[in-house]
């Protein structure tokens, strides 16, 4: 998968004046508005030099929301915010596929979204073409972040889950490795395939499914095997490696889902006979 890891940062006076001034301002107080104003009153040229760039002002405008986030989920004013700035960004021809660099790593606005759990964020920005196998500079894509609660890693907030709910309505994630191969040979990036992990990062190739299990996520895992997630060949491998089978058996003994069952079986016989 695409990294982006290791994007050159831009010194100060590469930057353009527009970004420069979003970038203030979402630091400021108010900044998600004030960055608002600022992007509806650029001109074409200062919006072509953000996308030259490939830089877009709503990660660190969610990022700034996101340090609200509770356990409950968000507010309803940092939502309406947030969709109404995505919708600004849309309308003045900001690329959806842009982002920022923060740290080390650079970000993607749907991946973002999806990680503080931005639900109707996350569904507008597919709806504008934003690509939800593209992965950001830590090697998760915005199927992986959904999981990846910012409050706690125990537990699947109700936000969480209906930005899953929104990847799988519209069509982003399959459970199908055939139909993924088939649909991204067509336009890279488009769908992603609910069976892989990160690409890279803290924790390369650990699937959603596996991490359920490390953070002992009943729910996360009830949540992908209803949506027809399966236990494959190398979630059972690390399973056994780590000795986190007694766990997971514990887990399913408490759900008693017979899919779960068939799952293991198969990733038994299939690793024994191989």
């Amino acid at each position: 998968m695409k990294s982006y890891r290791k994007r050159k940062k831009r010194s100060d006076d590469q930057l353009s004046q527009l970004q420069l001034q979003c970038e203030l301002a979402i630091q400021a107080p108010g900044g998600v508005s004030k960055v608002l104003h600022l992007i509806e009153g650029a001109s074409d040229d200062d919006i072509k030099l953000l996308n030259e760039a490939l830089y877009s002002p709503l990660v660190g405008c969610i990022f700034r929301l996101g340090k609200n986030t509770t356990r409950n989920g968000n507010s309803t004013q940092s939502q309406l915010q947030l969709d109404e700035l995505i919708e600004v960004c849309y309308r003045r021809n900001l690329s959806v596929h842009s982002g920022a660099t923060f740290g080390e790593c650079f970000h993607r606005p749907i991946i973002v979204a999806a990680y503080y759990g931005y639900y109707s964020a996350v569904r507008l920005l597919l709806q504008q073409g934003a690509l939800p196998d593209l992965r950001d500079g830590d090697g998760k894509n915005a199927f992986y972040a959904a999981f990846q609660n910012p409050t706690g890693r125990n537990t699947l907030r109700e936000c969480d889950k209906q930005v899953a709910d929104t990847l799988w309505d519209m069509g982003a994630v399959t459970c199908d490795l055939g139909e993924w191969r088939k649909m991204n040979q067509s336009q890279f990036g488009c769908v992603s395939y609910s069976n892989y992990g990160s690409a890279g990062g803290s924790s390369p190739h650990r699937s959603v499914m596996y991490q359920s299990l490390n953070n002992k996520c009943l729910q996360t895992m009830k949540c992908m095997v209803e949506k027809g997630s399966v236990i494959t060949d190398e979630d059972f491998l690390k399973i056994t490696k780590c000795k986190l089978l007694k766990r997971f058996l514990s887990m399913v003994h408490v759900w008693n889902h017979p899919q779960v069952y068939r799952s293991l079986v198969k990733s038994q016989l299939k690793h024994f006979n191989a």
